[in-house]
């Protein structure tokens, strides 16, 4: 599933999401889910590989490569 398609689904738009690299584990950007609008395409192409809830208000995303 694509970033972009992870991120319309959430109903609760004022969660934290962390973006984080599959491969090297650094972290791409934080940020609340109702602004990925504002994200690159070659960010939002990315594949969720894994996500993770750290908290009621905060998830983790894990991101490999982009999904053409």
């Amino acid at each position: 599933m694509k970033l972009s398609q992870f991120l319309a689904a959430l109903t609760t738009k004022n969660i934290t999401i962390d973006l984080v690299d599959l491969t090297s584990n650094a972290e791409i950007a934080s940020l609340k889910a109702e602004s990925y609008a504002a994200l690159q395409d070659n960010i939002e192409n990315r594949e969720v590989t894994q996500w993770s809830i750290i908290s009621t208000s905060h998830i983790k995303a894990v991101l490999g490569d982009e999904i053409v």
